[in-house]
């Protein structure tokens, strides 16, 4: 989503500069006394009026529903008493899992993703093949997110590189 938002932040504000330039070249015409041509005599109920009214409209909604939904995600932890709400956020969470993990023996670098529902390890090891690492660190992984107080758990996939598992 923010990625839908960085591209659209950037046409709206060139629109916008265009739409400033277009009402300076007017006025400039106004000014040196040659006015801007006359439209077409179309009045509010108009077909190609209605068409771009709905069109803006439209787009309004688009972008209203967009930028709405574009906040900074969240991870719910257990809340400590009513009324208090306790949350993490998704890089705090890989951050968490991602240090366990590079802990372990073995691992020489891991890169770890997190959202609300899932949590992505991706590790390197130069010493072990995947059939021997995987599970242990699926293991470290789930009890890293088992120390958190959450109220329900993301599901775990980890993926290790390494040199061995190749032909």
């Amino acid at each position: 989503m923010r990625v839908l938002l960085r591209v659209l932040s950037p046409l709206l504000g060139v629109a916008l500069a265009a739409a400033g330039a277009l009402v300076v070249f007017a006025v400039a015409r106004h000014w040196a006394g040659r006015p801007w041509p006359t439209w077409p005599d179309w009045s509010w109920v108009d077909r190609p009026v209605l068409v771009v009214g709905a069109c803006l409209a439209v787009g309004g909604l688009v972008l209203l529903v967009v930028a709405a939904r574009s906040g900074v995600s969240q991870v719910p932890l257990d809340d400590p008493a009513d009324g208090d709400r306790v949350v993490t956020t998704p890089a705090s969470l890989a951050r968490v899992v991602g240090h366990r993990v590079r802990a372990e023996d073995g691992v020489a670098d891991a890169s770890v993703t997190a959202s609300r529902r899932r949590v992505r390890v991706r590790a390197t090891s130069r010493l072990h093949d995947e059939a021997t690492l995987r599970p242990r660190l699926l293991e470290v992984a789930r009890a890293a997110l088992a120390d958190l107080p959450m109220p329900a758990r993301p599901k775990v996939s980890v993926v290790v590189l390494s040199p061995k598992d190749r032909p």
